[in-house]
């Protein structure tokens, strides 16, 4: 049997956040738009490297066409950095934007409970 390298322990992993965002635009966007202008924003405001260890990650599974909100995953010690470079997003396209962030979360399930309105069964039990 081939070694494989031990799983990672969660104490040794590093800590996740995820932003709630919003753009709000004169039309619809496409992700692939909004993708593009966020990565943008995020180089020029904190260089390559700074993007690198930002570890960020787009949930494209979160992004609602219709509201134009999305999720971002981060590492909780670049949060800063992440909601800063979304305020500076100005232009997408050729459309006006202001993009901003709704909250930060620890979990996906706990920021689309709180900023997106999302609920689920165990809303409605009894106590």
């Amino acid at each position: 049997m081939a070694d494989r390298p031990k799983i990672l322990p969660p104490t040794l992993r590093g800590k996740k956040r995820y932003i709630a965002f919003e753009v709000i635009s004169e039309k619809n966007l496409d992700f692939s738009e909004v993708l593009n202008a966020f990565w943008h924003s995020l180089l020029n405001f904190v260089g390559e490297l700074g993007t690198s260890e930002t570890n960020i990650w787009f949930v494209k599974d979160t992004w609602e066409e219709k509201n134009q909100r999305g999720l971002v995953r981060c590492d909780h010690r670049y949060v800063e950095y992440v909601r800063s470079a979304l305020a500076l997003i100005d232009r997408i396209g050729d459309s006006r934007v202001i993009a901003f962030s709704l909250g930060v979360s620890g979990t996906m399930k706990a920021a689309k409970r709180k900023f997106f309105g999302e609920r689920t069964l165990e809303d409605f039990e009894p106590e």
